[in-house]
C-alpha cells in the first residue's frame, strides 16, 4: 500500500525549495533542478502517473 500525505514535511520541502530558488537566482547560479518548464512537467508527470497506476490498483491512500 502506498500512502501519500500532504502535511508539515511537504510544506517544509516547498519552503526550502522556494528559498533555494531565490538564493540561486540572487547569486546567478544554475538551479539544481531542470531550468525549463518541460523538465518540471516531466517530473510532475512521472509522479502523477505513478499515483494514477497505484490508485487504479487500489494500492494508494491519501492522508491530509
Amino acid at each position: 500500500m502506498v500512502q501519500i500525505s500532504l502535511g508539515l514535511i511537504e510544506l517544509q520541502a516547498a519552503i526550502v525549495g522556494l528559498i533555494t530558488g531565490v538564493l540561486y537566482t540572487a547569486v546567478n547560479a544554475p538551479i539544481p533542478a531542470p531550468n525549463v518548464l518541460g523538465g518540471i512537467f516531466a517530473i510532475v508527470g512521472t509522479f502523477v502517473g505513478y499515483v494514477a497506476v497505484a490508485a487504479l490498483r487500489h494500492q494508494v491512500t491519501f492522508v491530509f
